[in-house]
């Protein structure tokens, strides 16, 4: 998510970047299909990081948290935001709140020497802060193009994780199987949910044109002239705002450093301090789901003292537990577990009745864990879900 940055040392390093790379390992698995992908997406690493934290502090007010494992399934809700477009939050708020104190401390040398220096560099250092920021690559490519998703995901940091959270789309979802893998801004597919940026598709062929589900029938604006000929526009504007933004950033680096009266250099190194303060502040922020365009709505959270347990009784319910356990037991399974898991349970209950601290399986409270069954897409593309 873009926020309203401050004039920050620190920040000229992954300005030059696209979208920085993932910090916390996440996996997406597709619970129908069995896919795994190893996801490159920042988005996803944060939200599973944040939603990790929300749920452990939440799950540890009521009692001690030390499961194994737990799965916290979710349901997508409706999102009333575009393809393209962020919520407003509390982090622009502070964004607002520390530009506002930079401009004040900037103020100090006018009011003392007459001096317009600093307040000048402040301001000219946000312009291009903000301007960078408002570039429309960094929200084409947070945001994927299939965004009515009827499938149900799985993520995790993988093997040896205690979390797991797990999306039931039901058609308000965004795709994640392709955020985790999204296009280079150099092709045209991440630019043709940006309408200014897209134009309606047009095609040589004699066959008529069939969109697919999910899909857009527009196509990205290209350049036409050379060296940046058949490029798309939007990634065009980023290569453009580079260059002059580059020349901008030397020429205001300069004047940074013939600055060398007091109180401007005091106030400079506030300013500066200022802006690397909330820098560090923001990398670290949880954000709700809702604020990456992914509003979830929590259905439960399924614990249990051994991992085998809580993925047998997650299939219990939703049926679609097997790639977690190809995921989290790729070995040998015990030879009642694979009883189990081919439809012959008594065994493996009996086991599990035996150690008290294992809770019983949902088998055995099915009036308490009503089943749901999971019957994959129709015609159109839907993921049913339906209660027995």
């Amino acid at each position: 998510m873009r926020s309203l940055c401050v004039h920050r040392p620190g920040w000229h390093h992954w300005r030059w970047t696209s979208t920085i790379p993932p910090d916390y390992p996440c996996k997406v698995l597709n619970l129908a299909s069995g896919y795994l992908r190893e996801s490159k997406s920042f988005v996803l690493g944060r939200l599973l990081r944040d939603m990790e934290a929300i749920e452990n502090r939440r799950l540890s007010a009521v009692e001690a948290d030390d499961y194994p494992m737990k799965i916290s399934v979710f349901q997508a809700t409706f999102n009333d935001r575009g393809k393209s477009q962020f919520s407003w939050s509390r982090i622009h708020l502070i964004g607002i709140i520390v530009t506002l104190l930079q401009f004040t401390l900037a103020l100090i040398p006018l009011l003392v020497n007459r001096s317009w220096n600093v307040l000048l560099i402040t301001a000219a250092g946000t312009a291009l802060v903000q301007w960078t920021g408002a570039l429309p690559q960094w929200s084409a490519e947070k945001l994927p193009h299939l965004q009515r998703s009827s499938q149900i995901y799985a993520m995790t940091s993988g093997n040896g994780s205690r979390d797991v959270m797990v999306v039931i789309g039901h058609g308000r979802c965004l795709d994640l199987e392709a955020l985790a893998t999204m296009s280079s801004p150099r092709s045209g597919r991440p630019w043709e949910k940006v309408e200014w940026l897209s134009r309606p598709g047009q095609s040589d062929r004699v066959e008529p044109r069939f969109s697919r589900r999910n899909s857009s029938t527009r196509e990205a604006k290209r350049g036409n002239l050379w060296p940046l000929q058949g490029l798309p526009l939007g990634f065009v504007i980023t290569q453009v705002t580079f260059v002059i933004t580059c020349i901008l950033w030397l020429l205001l680096l300069i004047n940074i450093s013939a600055s060398t009266s007091v109180p401007e250099t005091w106030c400079l190194l506030g300013v500066g301090a200022l802006g690397m303060f909330q820098n560090a502040w923001l990398a670290a922020a949880e954000m709700e789901p809702g604020l990456r365009n992914i509003p979830l709505k929590r259905v439960e959270v399924i614990k249990g003292r051994k991992t085998m347990d809580v993925i047998m009784d997650f299939h219990y319910t939703y049926g679609c537990g097997k790639p977690l356990l190809e995921e989290f037991f790729p070995g040998k399974l015990r030879a009642d577990e694979i009883a189990s898991w081919n439809g012959d349970v008594e065994q493996y209950e009996e086991r599990r009745k035996e150690d008290p601290e294992r809770s019983l399986s949902r088998s055995e409270q099915a009036e308490r864990f009503p089943k749901f069954m999971y019957l994959g897409q129709d015609n159109l593309g839907v993921v049913s879900i339906l209660s027995s």
